[in-house]
């Protein structure tokens, strides 16, 4: 561009022949894959807000008419004519953009930029010098200016360009460092949550020995006394009973793993056929029966009085709601109450599980359907079980196309599961087969 260019201006005793944009711009740009914005879109309702942070008010005239040269007066200046006015300016933040010139008495723009940042202002700076030099260039760059222009050659255009460039490159970084935030704040809450499942973990294994340890000293005992006392056969058969009952209880320790091993690697399956859902409830009850009468407790049954069908696994929707009143019996004193119902609504059937047991706390009552989550490890280790069983019981509900839901008023309050099942003529439960036993 030569001196004749129309967009060259020259005032008084200072001319402004024509220059180009450092390359540096360009490049954010191409980088970043931002679009250039007209610079009424980055402001509509309002002009961009400039402060110059300059000591010669020669230097701010120029720039001011530069600035009024462009159409639709979208730019309003403002003058800081020392360093320390420039500096209290700048960190008060209330200008869209801000032109430091390099030259500012005993400083320099770029100590004025470095102290702005120190102090943790993050607005948009352009480095004004009267003459270029790479060295200064690269030092503003490095200081962190969105750009480096010199005053010899500067156009209007070029240096509404710069300004548009720089409050670009700003909303960028801005949402660039929101993004990060968020995703910082994921990840910290992500590696919470798997430093929550490994301790539960690390739990569940310490209570898994625990468990599996306990049954094998009446083993021992019991094959003990039946190797001393073969010629009792009372005694042998007391302790035919013994381990009976506690190869019982590791086998249902071990079905309890399988059970985990299928939850988390999805293997889970049901087959559905059209069930009584009274047979079904009665068949829990049957299972649950011993630690509902060991713990003394009153058990009240209500069903509805015809029959109703729904498509279902029986043995393992029988072991929902035998887990499920498993765990009101656990959790329920000697005394108290356990009762079931069960209700046709609509196009579902609702069974509902009430006891006036030691209730759920309401920062446990979220966590209930996770894998090892327990109300109270001690109780519940002293009734035996891994904290699998209500994980367990959401999955093969989901699984039934139902849902399960607990509600707890607090501690000592006693606790309801509400399962919803969907119901269905004896003719479309005929008609439906969905998944393959495991």
């Amino acid at each position: 561009m030569t001196g004749d260019d129309p967009n060259e201006c020259g005032l008084g005793a200072k001319k402004f022949p024509s220059s180009h944009l450092l390359k540096s711009l360009r490049l954010v740009c191409e980088t970043v894959e931002l679009p250039l914005m007209g610079i009424e879109s980055l402001h509509p309702n309002r002009p961009i807000r400039v402060l110059l942070v300059d000591d010669d008010r020669e230097d701010y005239l120029l720039t001011r008419e530069l600035l009024a040269q462009l159409p639709g007066h979208r730019f309003q200046l403002a003058h800081a004519s020392t360093y320390e006015v420039g500096l209290d300016a700048v960190c008060r933040a209330e200008h869209d953009v801000y032109l430091l010139d390099y030259r500012l008495g005993a400083g320099t723009g770029i100590e004025l930029l470095r102290e702005v940042r120190a102090r943790g202002a993050v607005g948009p700076v352009i480095v004004l010098t009267g003459k270029g030099e790479y060295a200064i260039d690269s030092e503003a760059m490095k200081a962190g200016a969105a750009d480096y222009l010199e005053k010899a050659g500067l156009t209007p255009t070029q240096l509404e360009r710069s300004i548009r460039y720089a409050l670009q490159q700003h909303r960028y970084e801005a949402e660039l460092e929101r993004e990060v935030r968020e995703r910082t704040e994921q990840l910290a809450q992500a590696n919470a949550a798997l430093r929550e499942e490994d301790r539960r973990k690390d739990d569940f294994i310490a209570m898994l020995a625990h468990e599996l340890r306990n049954p094998l000293a009446p083993i021992c005992n019991a094959l003990e006394i039946m190797r001393l006392a073969s010629h009792d056969s009372a005694a042998v058969g007391r302790s035919r009973a013994m381990l009976e009952r506690q190869v019982g209880q590791m086998v249902r320790l071990i079905d309890e793993l399988l059970d985990v091993s299928r939850i988390t690697t999805g293997k889970l399956r049901i087959q559905l056929e059209p069930t009584d859902l009274a047979t079904i409830l009665e068949a829990a009850v049957e299972i649950s029966r011993p630690a509902i009468d060991k713990a003394k407790l009153v058990f009240e049954m209500r069903l509805p009085d015809r029959a109703i069908s729904i498509p279902a696994d029986r043995i393992r929707l029988a072991q929902v709601f035998s887990n499920l009143l498993n765990n009101a019996a656990k959790y329920t004193p000697e005394g108290g109450t356990v009762s079931l119902t069960a209700e046709h609504d609509g196009a579902q059937v609702v069974v509902r599980i009430h006891d006036t047991g030691v209730g759920i706390p309401p920062d446990i009552l979220p966590k209930v359907f996770e894998l090892f989550t327990q109300v109270d490890k001690t109780l519940n280790r002293s009734q035996g079980g891994l904290g699998i069983g209500l994980a367990l019981v959401q999955q093969l509900v989901e699984l039934h196309g139902g849902t399960v839901a607990v509600r707890s008023d607090g501690p000592r309050a006693g606790t309801e599961f509400t399962v919803r099942l969907p119901a269905s003529s004896r003719q479309e439960s005929e008609s439906r087969n969905l998944g393959t036993t495991d």
